[in-house]
């Protein structure tokens, strides 16, 4: 009887570690940079490096000179993924709902990692979306902002994996935009 308790309360903890293995998995978002298959209509983006005013909205980086333009104005929210990548669509909705109330302050980027592979490497991406806010150049890195308020010239630190919220977007931005002394 004993024996039998002891495989019965194997195959629970083998089932426990399983679950969570599972959990870790399905909830960190999209592993495949390359086309995931999902042939889903992304959000609209219009390109505006100059951001002249006329119609702008969320801008598609090709160069990183784009985001250092941008840095002249206020942070620059970037997010790298997908177009075929589901989470990363539902970021780039979340985006979209931000710009209006952002949009002279600081400047909202997308990067397709299909299309710019090269950039996976340079941000250090190995899964996706990925989303940080960068507020400055300082010693020629890019500096950025972690939700505690802190900056960090390491993106790891201050990156946000996954989908993320409106309210914590915001809520980092708006402690980039008091970090540059921009008004919220």
């Amino acid at each position: 009887m004993k024996r039998l308790h002891r495989i019965q309360g194997k195959k629970r903890v083998s089932f426990s570690i399983l679950a969570i293995f599972c959990f870790i998995l399905f909830s960190s978002g999209c592993t495949d940079i390359n086309d995931s298959g999902n042939n889903a209509e992304p959000v609209e983006v219009i390109t505006d490096v100059n951001n002249s005013g006329v119609e702008a909205g969320l801008v598609e980086v090709t160069d990183l000179s784009q985001i250092d333009e941008a840095l002249v104005k206020g942070p620059v929210v970037l997010k790298l993924g997908s177009k075929g990548c589901i989470p990363c669509q539902k970021q780039e909705e979340i985006l979209s709902e931000l710009f209006p109330t952002y949009q002279d302050k600081a400047s909202i980027m997308l990067i397709d990692l299909n299309e710019y592979p090269q950039f996976a490497t340079t941000f250090g991406v190995r899964s996706i979306p990925d989303t940080c806010i960068i507020t400055g150049i300082e010693d020629g890195k890019y500096m950025y902002m972690r939700p505690d308020g802190s900056k960090s010239s390491e993106r790891a630190n201050a990156r946000f994996l996954g989908v993320v919220d409106k309210e914590t977007l915001s809520m980092t931005l708006d402690k980039a935009l008091k970090s540059r002394n921009i008004k919220e």
